[in-house]
């Protein structure tokens, strides 16, 4: 068979090399080098194209425990975690029921009633969200989402238990990561992957959670069981958050927030710790005496310190202590080291590790030593990207955790009568418009109140802000709240006989009018 090119013109076969003959493939030199392997530098470099879970399942055990070590142990990678969580979720985030009252066909007044007893509602569940009766929802949301940091996700089960005296049944149990595995701890199959049960398409079912943490060491005698807890319940509702982010398609497990710089804290704290233990040493007073050979009350010769009653053998005898007398043979001299410590490098290599540190994670360098040096643009470029990493993750944390909890409580809460929603339970877009909601946290960090309290005027005056989003981004709390204690204040002040309030800064007070005084001459 002829075979013809787009020409039409018959094609060549080319004729196969001899035996023998050695052949040499070129790689054509275009698209990205960093696809190229006959290149010094990507030579030896061929990582695996696995899967997610083949990437990540078979040490996640090993990074969350690590992960968890140096949040205890490494100070740079503890304050990275807690400066998250504290900017995020703060005391925790706050609910503000906002109903779309256009579908749910009711005026102003009506919808903001309803949000109003809709508030004081959720604040009564919330005192008592806990299965295990000690946190408020609050501190559930902190503990969840610090939980994430740390093991790389966290599952939150939906409970009905209602203890004595509680209005609600609704209970929120957290279970951590490390609960949730295969059953008797067999190896991951395509339907379930560390403890996450797949459907045919991929759809999470549920997840085999053990009745106990694998690394509690109290309980080794009781048997470990599983039980199986779906992901949607028989009403299609959620039974079941897992909280995680997800980094790749068809990704199982989350991944600790510490993850890709593990390693190089590890080895920045390791060397912070040797050069805490040089600058130490350094600072040791330590006197060597040279004198004929000195002995004890037994005749015995005294090495080492005359307060010490360990075995000469030992190899410790002689370790060196502040302000410690060593005794030495005749002849013996001491050849004494340099340390040069502290280490007069030490704060500038240690800053640029954490610069690069804090790229991977998302932390600006400032906010990470909580030290400003800059200048004010800088610092306040530095706080705006530290926002917009902040307001990301609250954003997940509101979608994910949230917003499903205040539809459990709603649910219960219209079910039993104390909250009227007509359409509830048969429309799911009537259902929709009355869970509508926002979530207010820890307010943007402030360089100087003043100028942007400038440029919120202008921002408003010129519409493209309201008050209730600048109390929201600088103050916190709510606008409504703060609306009605000034103007209670106002009222106070005024049958106090105080008159107006001060005018705020760059609105000058009106001159009095002269006939008010001429009036008053009159009068008098």
């Amino acid at each position: 068979m002829t075979i013809l090119d787009h020409r039409g013109v018959p094609m060549t076969e080319p004729s196969p090399p001899a035996v023998g003959a050695s052949t040499t493939i070129t790689m054509p030199d275009q698209g990205y080098r960093g696809s190229r392997r006959d290149r010094r530098p990507t030579r030896e470099w061929t990582p695996p194209a696995a899967s997610a879970a083949s990437d990540m399942l078979p040490g996640i055990e090993t990074l969350r425990a690590r992960s968890r070590d140096m949040a205890r142990n490494v100070m740079v990678a503890g304050g990275a975690i807690h400066t998250v969580v504290t900017n995020v979720v703060g005391e925790g985030l706050t609910l503000k029921p906002s109903v779309d009252r256009e579908a749910l066909g009711l005026d102003e007044d009506e919808a903001l009633e309803w949000e109003k007893k809709s508030a004081r509602e959720f604040a009564v569940w919330a005192r008592s969200a806990d299965l295990g009766g000690t946190l408020t929802f609050s501190d559930l949301q902190e503990l969840a989402f610090r939980a994430c940091m740390d093991s790389g996700d966290c599952l939150v089960v939906r409970r009905f238990a209602p203890d004595h005296g509680d209005t609600y049944g609704l209970k929120l149990a957290l279970i951590e990561a490390d609960r949730v595995a295969n059953p008797d701890r067999r190896p991951d199959t395509e339907r379930v992957k560390a403890g996450v049960q797949f459907g045919e398409n991929g759809r999470v079912q549920g997840y085999y959670v053990a009745n106990r943490h694998p690394g509690d060491f109290g309980v080794f005698a009781q048997a470990t069981r599983w039980s199986f807890i779906p992901r949607v319940g028989s009403d299609a509702d959620l039974l079941a958050i897992h909280l995680m982010t997800h980094l790749r398609p068809d990704q199982p497990r989350g991944m600790p927030y510490l993850a890709p710089v593990i390693e190089a804290l590890k080895q920045l704290g390791d060397y912070t710790d040797a050069e805490v233990t040089a600058a130490v040493n350094a600072a040791m007073m330590v006197a060597f005496v040279e004198s004929p050979t000195p002995i004890d009350e037994d005749g015995n010769p005294l090495i080492g310190e005359p307060d010490d009653d360990r075995d000469p053998s030992d190899p410790n005898t002689n370790v060196l202590r502040n302000g410690a007398t060593v005794y030495l043979y005749p002849g013996e001299k001491v050849n004494t080291m340099q340390p040069g410590r502290p280490n007069p490098n030490f704060d500038a290599f240690t800053m640029s590790f954490l610069r690069q540190a804090g790229v991977a994670l998302e932390l600006p360098f400032e906010l990470m030593v909580k030290h400003f040096t800059a200048s004010y643009s800088a610092s306040r470029a530095a706080l705006e990207l530290a926002w917009q990493f902040f307001r990301k993750r609250r954003s997940w944390l509101v979608r994910a955790l949230c917003e499903p909890v205040h539809h459990w409580f709603l649910t219960e809460a219209v079910a039993r009568g104390r909250l009227e929603a007509p359409g509830f339970f048969e429309d799911p877009t009537i259902r929709a418009a009355w869970c509508g909601c926002q979530w207010i946290g820890p307010s943007r960090i402030s360089l100087d109140p003043l100028k942007e309290a400038n440029a919120d005027r202008v921002d408003l005056e010129l519409g493209v802000k309201t008050r209730d989003q600048i109390v929201t981004e600088r103050t916190g709390g709510s606008w409504q709240r703060k609306n009605e204690q000034l103007a209670r204040e106002e009222r106070i002040r005024r049958e106090a006989g105080l008159g107006p309030a001060a005018a705020g800064p760059g609105r000058p007070t009106e001159p009095r009018d002269r006939r008010d005084d001429d009036d008053e001459d009159d009068d008098a």
